[in-house]
């Protein structure tokens, strides 16, 4: 048998809200358990998602670093090949996506901060990019089950 941690997680979290919810007498009591059932729900969604989100993540970061490459000026590009520099992750665990993840997000802070006080239609567009980017980057962390 191989357990399958996301819907494991949601039959958890339907138990608790259905079946456990119905026991507790407290108004606390309820609460936590509601707590714990809606936090299963968004772990097992999480870890559904969580690999995939990272890989896209960190794919559109390098672009939008690489594109900073050929708008800043020739001093401020050691921030930003630093962050390229970081290796792509060996794996697809969490910890190692995310790792590469903060990296680069770290690059592209610098990057943002960069092309915003830049008056070039270049950097414009590129600051135009990475708000969409961060728009569309929080839309993917957006749960389907609202507490």
């Amino acid at each position: 048998m191989r357990p399958n941690p996301d819907r494991t997680l949601q039959g958890v979290a339907v138990t608790l809200l259905t079946d456990v919810m119905r026991e507790i007498q407290t108004p606390f009591g309820q609460s936590i358990v509601g707590m714990a059932g809606m936090l299963a729900m968004m772990v097992a969604e999480e870890f559904e998602r969580g690999a995939n989100r990272l890989v896209v993540e960190n794919g559109v970061t390098r672009e939008l670093l690489t594109e900073g490459l050929g708008v800043v000026s020739e001093a401020q590009k050691a921030a930003i090949v630093g962050a390229l520099a970081t290796p792509a992750a060996a794996d697809y665990r969490i910890s190692t996506l995310q790792a590469e993840n903060d990296a680069l997000r770290a690059g592209l802070i610098q990057l943002h901060a960069m092309v915003e006080t830049m008056d070039s239609d270049a950097a414009r567009a590129l600051n135009e990019r990475i708000w969409d980017e961060l728009v569309e980057s929080t839309k993917r962390r957006e749960f389907s089950v609202r507490a």
